[in-house]
This record gives structure tokens, sequence and C-alpha cells, in this order.
């Protein structure tokens, strides 16, 4: 049904850029699990990977094991999904739209050779950001780049490929450095709309950002302490610390001249905090545990830079962080 309402959209009308060219940079949870969306939709998509990886994908696919909460009803089910794949950039490529979804604590290392490689593409960056976009300036103008977080997407990966959730009630936060509503933005809003990828602008991504970076870097600690995600969602008094963490968190925006953006739970703080911990244990659903549970078996050396990232910055700027410095200890995930 869900691919008979996306030939829908394409051909009457809404989605207008059926024929951009697409790569997707990064074999992660997130990138095949948007590359896989974009290539269901009918757009011309490829994934960069490994000389190893692009041997496996190129003869067996990857295989995905996906829960899909988008629908009215809950599709559980696995798949096997064959891209496109190439394990070099090259001008010559002639990509419209690159989409980075390596992690974030890899940027630096990627941002040179997309730099040097990625012709006149106009460059998606989806993660995790704390320090200012800017950086990014030192290797592409601005009008070559803009942001998204892929917060309706989540996961973690298997030996055959990855597992990954689809939610319903979250979105694909797309936005330009500057605020401005861009003719890329609006294609790439068109696209990702066509493609169930649920995309909402935001013209404020400087600040909105470093503000979900925060649950991005203490949430771990938490599940670390507890054990599991149903465990840190069952137990009142850790829900409570998260808050008291998140808020010193904010303190640290606050100090960086970030300003206040409608994100939860920052946008919910003038609540009492016993009807506040009510709402935040309400959101880890089943599927958002599962979810959750699975992220945290990958990807131990970012989960470990963003907690010292804001812990560091909360430092520099002399906030009191007894909270957030508490799970130190718990994100050690050897």
């Amino acid at each position: 049904m869900r691919k008979v309402l996306l030939f829908l959209t394409i051909t009457l009308g809404f989605g207008k850029y059926p024929d951009m060219k697409i790569l997707i940079f990064g074999a992660g949870v997130i990138g095949i699990t948007y590359a896989w969306q974009l290539q269901e939709a009918g757009h011309d998509v490829s994934l960069l990977v490994r000389p190893l990886r692009m041997v496996r994908y190129s003869h067996s696919g990857v295989s995905i094991n996906y829960t899909d909460l988008r629908g009215p009803k809950k599709d559980e089910g696995q798949t096997v999904f064959r891209p496109k794949v190439i394990d070099k950039l090259m001008p010559s490529q002639a990509f419209d739209l690159i989409i980075v979804t390596v992690r974030s604590s890899q940027w630096h290392d990627a941002m040179p050779y997309i730099a040097k490689h990625s012709g006149n593409a106009h460059i998606l960056f989806m993660g995790n950001i704390w320090s200012h976009p800017g950086f990014i300036n030192k290797y592409l103008p601005r009008n070559r780049y803009f942001l998204g977080f892929p917060d309706m997407v989540a996961g973690g990966q298997t030996d055959n490929g990855i597992n990954c959730f689809l939610f319903n009630n979250a979105c694909t936060m797309l936005g330009e450095p500057e605020g401005k509503k861009t003719e890329r933005l609006q294609k790439t809003v068109e696209i990702f709309k066509a493609s169930g990828l649920q995309p909402d602008i935001c013209r404020r991504m400087k600040d909105w950002l470093p503000t979900r970076y925060l649950v991005s870097a203490i949430l771990p600690g938490l599940i670390s302490k507890a054990g599991t995600t149903r465990l840190f969602a069952a137990n009142s008094a850790l829900v409570k610390q998260y808050l008291m963490a998140l808020k010193e968190g904010l303190k640290v925006c606050r100090k960086r001249n970030i300003e206040r953006v409608s994100l939860f739970p920052f946008n919910r703080f003038y609540l009492p905090s016993f009807i506040l911990t009510r709402l935040i244990r309400r959101q880890f659903s089943p599927e958002m545990q599962s979810a959750l549970d699975a992220h945290m078996k990958h990807g131990s050396a970012e989960k470990i830079k963003q907690y010292h990232d804001v812990l560091r910055t909360g430092k520099n700027f002399k906030v009191s962080m007894p909270y957030w410095a508490s799970f130190e200890k718990y994100m050690d995930f050897s």
C-alpha cells in the first residue's frame, strides 16, 4: 500500500524532482535506511561503501530487518536491499546531492575527501553537530552544503545488514545554516516527502542541532547505568537525573549563545518534575527501547566523544554539571 501511495505522490506532481542523482556517503543504519527508502520511491541512489562491502553488497545485497511505524498498523519484516554501490567518489559521477551519514566523529576525516571529489554536488550533512557548523567552511563554500538530522530512524547493525526502526512521531529535520529557504532545500523536502522520510524544515538548525546533541550525548550513559533502555525508562529516579543533566547541558548551550528551540523535553521544562518525568517515560515505547538497545551495541567511540564534548565545554564556561559528570564512569562501553 505504501508503494502505491508513493507512486501516486510522484505521478500526481507532488514529487517534482524524481530525476535527482543521489549518493549516500556512509553505509551505516542511517545511510542504508535512507538509501533504501529513496530507491523504493524510484530515485537514482548510489551507496558509497568500502571495497570489501562492495563485493558483498553487489552479490548478496543488504539484509534489512525493519519495524515500520509510519502507517496505521505496525509493519515488521525482513527484506534484501540491493543498492547501486561504488567504492570511490569522483567528480565525473556528477551527483546532484550527496547525503553524508557517517558518524559525526568521522566528519573531519571525511571532509577533505568530499571537498576534493564531490564535483558540484550539494552536500547534506545528516547527523549530530556540537561545534558551530561553520567549521565545514574550511572545506566547502557555504552555498555547497546544508544540514539535517535523521530523527525518525534508529537501530543497529547486524552481521549481514541492519536492524532499523522508522517512527511516525518524528521527522527528518532539514535546514540551511543561515536559516534561508533555498531551492535545494525545497527539492530535498519534496524528494524526502515522496519517499516517506517525513521532512520538516527548521529555520534555526544551528540552534536545534546542538540542543538535540545533548540528548544523544547523555542518554547512552543513563542506559548503560540502568542496563537496558527498558530498565532506564522504568526508573523514575534515573529519568529525573536525565532531566537534571539535560538542564545542565542547556546552561552550556546558553553560554554558547544558542537560543531556545521547540524541542522536547527542553520546551516542557516549565512543567512540574513529576509530570515531565511521566511524559519522558511515555516516549520510550517498546519499539524505541529496542531501537536504542540495538544502537547501544555500536559506535561507542562516538558516544564517548559526544558526552565529553558537552562536559568539556561546560568546564570551559565554568558551568557546574554534577549530574552530567556523574555518568562519566558509565561511558566505558568496553
